[in-house]
């Protein structure tokens, strides 16, 4: 089964380290744009294939009303063969999170939520530019546990502007303390610009020194296992079950399909991404092509993407599932660079397979790096 991603490129502001395909203050276009995603997914080729997960991401989601949401899910059912035990997931950041509104969100079949936490310190939150306060963030997981919601995520960062390790700490002890059951937790990546990169690469702005930030990582890692998390991929903690069964298609090179401005798919041999320009891509969605792009993945690139997504995840890369997709052995193509990341104990060898190594876990990019030939 594939699963469908649904891009909604709206927020009330944006955020000084975002570069995601996210506008503020453009809410106008929210009607016609629920409009535009209903054609466009009503007039997907891809009628009738079996989907059992269906992410809303963003931007912010939750700024759309719950009419909205619920025509954009029945164009959705109308024209693919959805599962009845799908994970619906939709992102919202705890301002547009009222109690009234999380209960019709349950009522319609939504039954998953990750929620925008990023921070519970005031000073934090603002310089990040989010417009939501700690209180708020708290309410918003505790209103959707009243409204019925038992899978809850949270995003985290680290990193930060004026973060120390004690302040990264503290906010794991407040997300924890929440009925979650999920969070991604994340170190900040200055992203060419942003607001935040401006300001860093100017001197207005100091981040922690490296070796604070690895600090944290290692406090984040060992208090969600203490809770009994576990820490399935480089960003992402579980409870037993609770994985994010979306997230998962993407590292496990699984097929998606995206709709909406600057969506992505990947049919398991080409990946594509929309327009994404708002007006434009309601003025055409549904109606003509709204591609932007369209790369053909041959064999090698296959390979190299497989590998790094795969160890992505805690369960590394399994050799049977890579020669099975392939038709070679893992280690006829790849056997010299994992014995090389093995030595610098980047690697590990397990039952079957690789993964990453605890230090491979701080270094994953370069880890990655050596698989693009």
């Amino acid at each position: 089964m594939i699963g469908l991603y649904i891009h909604i490129p709206f927020c009330r502001h944006k955020c000084r380290y975002c570069d995601f395909p996210s506008y503020g203050g453009v809410e106008s276009y929210i009607p016609a744009y629920t409009e535009a995603l209903c054609r466009e997914i009503s007039t997907s080729p891809r009628e009738g294939l079996a989907v059992d997960t269906i992410y809303f991401g963003g931007g912010t989601p939750s700024l759309l009303k719950i009419p909205q949401i619920a025509s954009i899910l029945q164009a959705v059912t109308q024209h693919f063969a959805v599962d009845s035990h799908a994970e619906i997931t939709l992102e919202g950041n705890p301002d547009s999170l009222g109690r009234e509104y999380l209960k019709s969100l349950h009522e319609l079949g939504i039954n998953r939520l990750s929620i925008g936490v990023q921070s519970f310190q005031p000073q934090l939150l603002r310089s990040l530019g989010r417009i939501h306060s700690s209180r708020q963030a708290v309410e918003a997981v505790e209103n959707a546990a009243w409204a019925g919601f038992d899978n809850l995520s949270a995003d985290l960062m680290y990193g930060l502007p004026g973060q120390t390790v004690q302040m990264a700490a503290d906010d794991l002890s407040q997300l924890l303390r929440l009925p979650l059951c999920h969070a991604s937790v994340y170190s900040l990546i200055l992203e060419p610009g942003t607001c935040l990169y401006h300001d860093v690469t100017t001197g207005m702005v100091s981040l922690p020194p490296d070796d604070q930030v690895e600090k944290m990582a290692s406090v984040v890692h060992q208090v969600f296992k203490r809770y009994g998390f576990d820490h399935y991929e480089i960003s992402s903690y579980a409870r037993p079950g609770r994985r994010s069964r979306h997230n998962v298609k993407y590292w496990t090179y699984v097929p998606y399909l995206g709709f909406g401005v600057s969506a992505h798919s990947f049919d398991g041999h080409v990946r594509s991404a929309h327009i994404s320009n708002i007006p434009q891509y309601i003025r055409y969605a549904g109606r003509q092509s709204v591609l932007a792009e369209s790369v053909v993945i041959d064999v090698n690139r296959a390979q190299e993407d497989y590998c790094f997504l795969a160890l992505r995840m805690r369960d590394g890369i399994a050799y049977d599932d890579f020669a099975r997709r392939f038709g070679v052995p893992m280690e006829s193509v790849f056997g010299k660079v994992v014995d090389k990341l093995v030595k610098q104990g980047l690697l590990e060898r397990k039952e079957g397979g690789c993964r990453l190594t605890s230090l491979g876990l701080a270094y994953g990019n370069y880890v990655f790096s050596q698989f693009i030939r």
